[in-house]
């Protein structure tokens, strides 16, 4: 289009210039011989004619023709260029509606902003896509990768003796709706690994008695099989990673459990009230037990402690009166409230130097400990916390403590000796009563009460 409309343009100021060489040639201006001084003085009155015309602003006749003919073919040449201008637009306009009609997802330029240049592709300012060999292929091609949301959606699902989640690439049992005594669960179901038993599945059962579960279990939900009366053992999976709250909580009758490697934590009441438990395997790998984990596990013969227990939460083992510990972990730091309350078959404590924090009642009425070592790296003994020891026979405390709480060894009858640090600053009520000594060393600094010690016992200073 813009070949046609500059070469009639060229077109034009060509014959234009043609007509005026002749003309000026026709009137002698230029290729002329000398001449007769008349022909001279002719020349020049002609001459002086056309300026004067040209000083009135008009031209001679046949300049003015060759003038408007140019003018008239420039005219007839801009029509063209403009009439094939706009056709050229509305064939873009049609075809960016068509391509707009016929996707979807058409990501081009918006009818709001219809830029165009010439005769070039408007889209190509507006969109990246013009660049792509075809935009509307590759948008194709990535709605065919996107993943079919509805082939991977959970199916709830039943048989005879399951409730459970069918999964893409496993099985979520969900509840056990049979009536067996012994009871194998399958590893899979639908073809698709069972990986997790989910919250009180085989909760309150009225008839399981043995239960084994299959090695592709990685997880227990909380509650399991509480209160599942009649359970005496179940076998766990060597890959089990995760056994949530109470998930043998009041199975009474249960009487021993293996826990496999890869579990890291024995849950909040996981075994509370198990009060036939007798024999119990913790993994070494063990490092908090939570809130009333063993709770009132009165026959559990438990003996040492996994070696990489950090923490020991509130109650974990109260009632634990068959729990008769040899060995403790080098790694321990907590020692939560009543912790080891009433474990009576204890017969030594050793805590080590990483203890920071004992909270109260931690060994109260462990009446069967006669050997008490504590490490340096603990700063407080609290309120009552081996009250009621009555085994212990001799006492010495690390440099560390700095405070030692109400009551902490009351009741202590056969504590005949104690070594209290110089760094010891505070010595709460009765924390000594009751004990079979009579005479103890305090920093004179530090602040007691009158029956902070056994009665008429003498004090001395460091």
């Amino acid at each position: 289009m813009e070949k046609l409309f500059w070469g009639m343009v060229g077109g034009c100021t060509v014959a234009f210039a043609i007509l005026l060489g002749m003309y000026l040639n026709k009137t002698g201006v230029i290729g002329a011989e000398p001449e007769s001084s008349t022909e001279i003085v002719s020349e020049i009155e002609t001459e002086t004619e056309t300026e004067e015309l040209l000083a009135d602003g008009e031209l001679p006749s046949d300049i003015e023709s060759l003038i408007e003919d140019s003018q008239g073919n420039y005219a007839k040449a801009m029509q063209v260029f403009e009439d094939e201008s706009s056709a050229a637009a509305s064939r873009e306009a049609a075809e960016t509606q068509r391509t707009t009609a016929g996707s979807s997802t058409s990501t081009g330029t918006s009818d709001n902003d219809p830029r165009t240049n010439g005769s070039v592709d408007g889209n190509r300012n507006g969109s990246h896509d013009y660049f792509l060999e075809d935009p509307d292929e590759e948008e194709s091609e990535a709605e065919s990768e996107e993943p079919d949301t509805e082939a991977v959606q959970p199916e709830e699902k039943k048989n005879s003796e399951y409730e459970y989640t069918l999964y893409k690439d496993h099985v979520v049992v969900r509840k056990y709706v049979g009536n067996a005594a012994t009871l194998d669960v399958p590893d899979t179901i639908d073809g698709q690994p069972v990986t997790e038993i989910s919250d009180s599945a085989f909760a309150s059962s009225k008839t399981l008695v043995r239960v084994s579960l299959p090695d592709t279990v990685e997880k227990l939900g909380k509650n399991v099989f509480k209160s599942s009366e009649l359970l005496v053992d179940v076998t766990l999976p060597d890959r089990l990673t995760e056994m949530g709250e109470g998930v043998f909580d009041s199975c009474s009758k249960l009487a021993r459990i293996t826990i496999p490697d890869g579990v890291t934590r024995i849950g909040k009441k996981a075994f509370n009230e198990c009060t036939d438990l007798k024999t119990v395997k913790l993994t070494s790998d063990i490092e908090t037990i939570e809130e009333q984990a063993f709770n009132n596990c009165s026959k559990m013969e438990l003996t040492r402690l996994p070696s990489s227990l950090k923490r020991v939460e509130k109650e974990a083992f109260t009632g634990c009166a068959a729990m008769a510990l040899t060995k403790w972990p080098n790694e321990l730091e907590f020692i939560g409230e009543s912790a080891f309350e009433g474990c009576t078959a204890i017969e030594s404590v050793r805590l080590p130097g990483t203890m920071q924090t004992m909270i109260e009642n931690a060994f109260m009425g462990c009446t069967g400990i006669k050997s008490l070592e504590i490490r340096s790296g603990i700063e407080a003994i609290p309120e009552t916390a081996f009250s009621g020891c009555t085994g212990i026979t001799e006492l010495t405390l690390p440099k560390s403590v700095i405070s030692i709480g109400d009551s902490a060894f009351t009741g202590c009858t056969a504590l005949a000796e104690v070594s209290i640090p110089k760094n010891t600053l505070s010595i709460g009520a009765s924390a000594f009563a009751g004990a079979a000594f009579k005479e103890v060393t305090v920093n004179s600094k530090c602040s007691y009460q009158t029956n902070s010690f056994p009665e008429g016992t003498k004090i001395e200073n460091y």
